[in-house]
């Protein structure tokens, strides 16, 4: 079992994009810079995730703003596909499966209750994997 845990700041906002063969699955992708941790320089590292349901519904609610500081959960999840080509890929893709925002001072709070944050880190990992289940390899591809 895999636990990652990033606290870092949200690069810029984001749209919830529909994916899948059926474009069915709700997605949404974002970027955080993460500062790291015991750095002698002040190195920051670009990270990219994803994440689907329920996650990406409250995400976009609720931590859509840039700048915000956000902690993220998320699993690694690795898969290789073929392209058209005939060339092989392998691709590790950051999957978000609950977070927190952080806020620095009142103005900052984001609105989300407990219950509401309880509520979208409830989805399961079959919810997760079902969501993963209609993608295509465009979907997770970085941009």
């Amino acid at each position: 079992m895999q636990t990652n845990i990033h606290v870092g700041r949200l690069l810029k906002t984001f749209n919830v994009q529909m994916v899948g063969e059926k474009k069915d699955i709700k997605m949404v992708r974002l970027d955080l810079a993460v500062k790291r941790y015991l750095s002698q320089k002040s190195q920051t590292d670009f990270i990219y995730y994803v994440a689907f349901g329920k996650t990406a519904d409250m995400l976009y609610q609720y931590a859509n703003k840039q700048g915000l500081p956000l902690e993220v959960h998320f699993n690694i999840q690795s898969h290789r596909y073929e392209m058209t080509d005939g060339q092989r890929k392998y691709q590790t893709t950051n999957v978000i499966t609950s977070f927190m925002p952080w806020s620095t001072n009142n103005q900052d709070k984001s609105g989300v209750t407990d219950d509401e944050l309880s509520a979208a880190n409830d989805e399961t990992e079959a919810d997760v994997l079902q969501g993963l289940a209609g993608l295509v390899a465009d979907d997770l591809e970085i941009r």
